[in-house]
């Protein structure tokens, strides 16, 4: 057997075995209810667990993953548990029909059961941190929790906002977005036993990577149709949420001229398809999806300083191809 096959196979181990403590700590007695279904639904099928992945490949570089790889694995399903429920809450907030072209679990089981469903994984993961004795990463992943909800609070409070800034914006997804991401990597490298200063770089590397991940999320309403992603294009806009894509062409003379007086209609009432259509092309001629590609290529470059200040195992090449993927436009 192939090294590469035999550390395949490893990985595979290793997330089979996140599952299951996904399952094992979800646990519950609400079977027949709703929001027992919410659980069986978020937990019945599992996506590309990015967060969790990362979280075992950044501690490659310790000097001792293997012997942590029980714990590791608990900490990699909290984190997803986690990513999961402020998924929940996210549909409950943004009023969602669809999560990444699926019907949102608010959509179909009512706000009521995915509030308890949401609230529920959150209470579990912190009950499993304790009783795991997993006391400095429940410090970690608790103020991550709270930082991602100072992002969506920040968030809440610009919206219709038509002087709000990319910085503005850009420390709120550090705190929704991104700050899980830099979690993930932290506690990887920290639980297997990496030095303060590989422990750092890579809590720096994943916020790099959480910020490209919701930059080319940005993108989507300028390059994807409704009918491809199955939601609403441009809800964000009509929510009030002005994202970089936006707010990059807003910098521009041109750019202000053509899009606040559409950014203050947008506060006072609900805009026609041609008026979003008439937004959507001002932002692409005045720069803000080119420009937001180019952010994107900075904070991977960023990111790819990091990588390479790092010892070249195995685990960094897979790292560098999450990497190549998401700035790929």
């Amino acid at each position: 057997m192939t090294e590469r096959n035999n550390a395949w196979i490893k990985e595979e181990l290793a997330m089979e075995q996140v599952r299951n403590n996904m399952l094992k700590i979800a646990e519950n007695s609400f079977a027949g209810t709703s929001t027992g279904a919410v659980l069986d639904d978020v937990l019945g099928s599992f996506g590309k667990m990015i967060r969790p992945r990362l979280l075992l490949l950044c501690s490659a570089f310790g000097p001792s993953p293997m012997e942590k790889s029980e714990r590791l694995c608990m900490l990699a399903a909290m984190v997803e548990l986690t990513h999961l429920a402020s998924l929940i809450h996210d549909d409950i907030i943004d009023e969602a029909p669809y999560r990444r072209g699926k019907p949102s679990i608010q959509g179909k089981y009512g706000k009521d059961a995915a509030v308890y469903a949401g609230d529920f994984l959150i209470e579990r993961v912190h009950y499993w941190m304790v009783k795991e004795q997993l006391f400095d990463a429940a410090l970690i992943l608790s103020k991550t929790v709270e930082d991602m909800c100072i992002g969506e609070i920040g968030q809440a409070v610009c919206r219709y906002d038509v002087n709000v800034t990319a910085d503005q914006y850009l420390n709120n997804i550090k705190g929704k977005t991104s700050s899980l991401f830099s979690t993930a990597c932290k506690l990887g490298a920290m639980e297997a036993g990496c030095s303060s200063d590989v422990t750092e770089k890579l809590r720096c590397f994943g916020e790099y990577l959480g910020i490209m991940f919701q930059f080319r999320d940005d993108l989507l309403d300028f390059t994807s149709s409704e009918s491809a992603e199955g939601k609403e294009t441009h809800k964000d806009f009509r929510d009030g949420i002005y994202t970089l894509p936006v707010l990059m062409a807003l910098e521009t003379p041109e750019g202000k001229e053509a899009l606040l007086p559409i950014m203050k209609e947008n506060a006072s009432r609900s805009l026609s398809s041609g008026e979003i259509a008439q937004m959507e092309k001002e932002v692409i001629r005045c720069g803000g999806v080119k420009r937001t590609v180019e952010e994107i290529h900075r904070y991977a470059a960023l990111a790819t300083e990091i990588l390479d200040s790092l010892e070249d195992i195995p685990e960094a090449q897979k790292i560098r191809r999450m990497l190549d993927k998401l700035e790929s436009i």
